[in-house]
C-alpha cells in the first residue's frame, strides 16, 4: 500500500439490506475484513439519505427492499451525483448489488440501473473480499 492509498479503516461503506439477519452477517464481515466505519440502513430511502449526509466510498445495495428498492435507490443516487460529478471531478460512488436472484436478466437489470457489480447471495466473505478488493483501490 502506498501513502497515497487509504487504509481499509479509513473508507466509508454504506450497506443497505433490510433483512436484520443479513445486515448484521454483513457487518462482522466487513469487521473481520478490517472496514471499520461502516453504516448500516433498511432501505433504499435511508440509503439515498446516508449517502446524501455523508458521501461512502462504496455502498452494498440489496435489490429488494420495502418502499423503495435497490434499483430505485441506485437510479436516485445516480440522479443526484450527475452535478455534483461533473461539477466537482468527483468519482461516483461504487455501487455493488446483493441480491440471491443470480439470473443473468437480474445481473443487466442491476447494471442498467447503474450499479457497479453483482454479488449474488449466499456469499462468504472471501467472495465479499474479492469484489471490495476489485473496487475500492481506485480510490486511491
Amino acid at each position: 500500500m502506498t501513502d497515497s492509498t487509504p487504509s481499509k479503516s479509513a473508507l466509508r461503506l454504506l450497506v443497505a439490506e433490510d433483512n436484520p439477519v443479513n445486515s448484521a452477517l454483513v457487518e462482522a464481515m466487513l469487521d473481520m475484513l478490517d472496514y471499520l466505519d461502516v453504516v448500516l440502513v433498511a432501505d433504499g430511502n435511508a440509503a439515498v439519505e446516508a449517502h446524501k449526509e455523508q458521501r461512502c466510498d462504496l455502498i452494498l445495495m440489496d435489490c429488494h427492499m420495502p418502499d423503495m428498492d435497490g434499483y430505485e435507490a441506485t437510479r436516485a443516487i445516480r440522479a443526484l451525483e450527475a452535478g455534483a460529478v461533473s461539477n466537482n471531478n468527483l468519482q461516483p460512488v461504487i455501487i455493488i448489488a446483493m441480491t440471491g436472484d443470480a439470473m443473468h436478466d437480474n445481473q443487466d437489470l442491476c447494471l442498467e440501473a447503474g450499479m457497479d457489480d453483482f454479488l449474488p447471495k449466499p456469499f462468504t466473505i472471501h467472495n465479499l473480499d474479492e469484489v471490495l478488493q476489485r473496487w475500492l483501490p481506485r480510490q486511491a
